[in-house]
Formats: structure tokens, C-alpha cells, sequence
């Protein structure tokens, strides 16, 4: 029986070497592409049976552009972005073939599926997305079929808040004017954990996190909630003995929990 041949491009690293690995061991033939490879992302598009587009955020509607109009009906086009209303959108736009919209809700270093979802959107043919939802399900991953809109909105909570507080953190640390090498002997362990994340946000891949907020629909919405917060805040602790923070603390924790 034939192969599926997959190419992937930005398969080198980062999640698209992840999604390399696990089809290589359902079978697939795969090719990965980057910056160095000999094998370019247009020859991927013309000879691979399955197209994934794995590429940074800043990167991913070039790359669609590219390929998509060389995708033929019987292909898929898919793309492994942690955004899904835009590159759906875009590669339905671009191509005539099936898409998927895909977005593993963990990162590369994970080895042990258990526990760990991956969202599925549908975009384009069923015959496709059933395939690459079977690979993910019979390697133990959950799958969450949302529509990109869903997506989107869910990880405006999730992505963009979340990684929102970090980088306001970083950023309201460096802006105190005091060295962190002072803040350091004064750490608490969950202050270290935080510092600890802060320091990967910042400089391993901060362009990853920029473009997660920068990207999201729903930025706009997410922002003016967390300045109102913040604002809110500081006016219940103006009086000084917490009281009122506390009591806000409690009505949020009722909707929360």
C-alpha cells in the first residue's frame, strides 16, 4: 500500500519536527523543509499528498500564499499555528485542496501523550481531517474539533491573557529600575517559578509570544478587560487595608471555582 507522504515546512524544529516524529512512526514518508534544507517549500507542494505549514506566526500567510495555489483538490493543506481564524481563512483563499486547521495545545519537548489535547478545525473535505485525526487519537492524543472562531476565542484567554501577565510582569520588573540580581535574594519559589518564565518569554522565542498577542482576533477585548482590572484594582486598594480587594477576590473566586 502506498505512503502518505507528508512535507513540512519549518519541520526542522520547533513543533513541526514534533509532528515529523509522530508521523514517521504511523508509516508517512515525510520530508521536512527550512531555512537550509535543499528541498524547498513549493516542492513540497507539488509531491507531498499532505502539506503542513509550520512556520512562525509573522511567517505563516507568506507561506500559505505560496503554496497553496501549486495544492491540487486531492491534497491537504494544513497548518500548526496556535492562531486558527486567519491561516484557515487564508489557506481556504489560496488553495483548492482539503485544509485543516491544527494547534497542539502543548509545546515540542512533550514525549508522553497522555493528557494533552490537540484542536482540529475543519476547513475544507472530511476524508483528510478524519485521517489526521485518527493518527493523533490512535497515538493517545486527545482531539477538540472546534471552529476557528471557537479557537480563537478560548485562546484569548489562555495565550493571549496569560502570556499578557507575564510579559507586563517582565516588563513592570525592568521598568522598577531595580537589578534583578537584588530581586533574586529576596525570591520566594513562586516568584522564581514566574522569573523563570519570564526569562523563556523573553529571550528564547519572544517573537512567539508577540505574535500570539499581537495575532489574536480577540486582543483588543483581552486588553481593555486587563487594564480594567488592574485599574480596578488599585482604586480597592487605595484605602489601604485590602478589604474591599479581598472581598473582590472572593466574588471572582465564585465565578472561577
Amino acid at each position: 500500500m502506498k505512503k502518505t507522504t507528508v512535507g513540512i515546512i519549518g519541520g526542522t524544529n520547533g513543533m513541526g519536527s514534533w509532528l515529523a516524529d509522530l508521523l514517521k512512526t504511523q508509516g508517512c514518508l515525510v520530508h521536512v523543509t527550512g531555512r537550509k534544507t535543499q528541498m524547498t517549500a513549493t516542492d513540497v507542494a507539488r509531491k507531498c499528498d499532505v502539506v503542513v505549514v509550520a512556520v512562525p506566526i509573522a511567517a505563516t500567510a507568506v507561506v500559505i500564499k505560496e503554496v497553496g495555489p501549486l495544492m491540487k483538490p486531492d491534497q491537504l493543506l494544513m497548518d500548526l499555528t496556535s492562531l486558527k481564524k486567519e491561516p484557515v481563512a487564508l489557506m481556504l483563499a489560496y488553495s483548492g485542496s482539503d485544509v485543516v486547521g491544527c494547534h497542539p495545545l502543548f509545546g515540542p519537548s512533550v514525549t508522553n501523550p497522555a493528557g494533552h489535547q490537540i484542536v482540529l478545525c475543519r476547513g475544507r473535505g472530511d476524508a483528510w481531517y478524519e485521517w489526521i485525526k485518527t493518527v493523533f487519537e490512535k497515538t493517545g492524543y486527545g482531539v477538540l474539533g472546534k471552529t476557528p472562531d471557537e479557537h480563537d476565542r478560548m485562546m484569548s484567554i489562555v495565550q493571549t491573557l496569560n502570556h499578557l501577565n507575564t510579559i507586563a510582569l517582565g516588563m513592570a520588573i525592568a521598568e522598577s529600575g531595580i537589578p534583578l540580581s537584588e530581586v533574586a535574594q529576596f525570591a520566594t519559589p513562586i516568584f522564581k517559578t514566574k522569573m523563570d518564565i519570564v526569562k523563556k518569554i523573553f529571550t528564547e522565542t519572544p517573537e512567539l509570544y508577540a505574535g500570539i498577542i499581537a495575532g489574536n482576533p480577540d486582543r483588543e477585548n483581552v486588553l481593555r478587560t486587563y487594564e480594567k482590572v488592574v485599574q480596578n484594582i488599585r482604586d480597592l486598594a487605595a484605602i489601604g487595608n485590602g478589604e474591599r480587594l479581598k472581598t473582590a477576590m472572593q466574588a471572582a473566586a465564585k465565578k472561577l471555582f
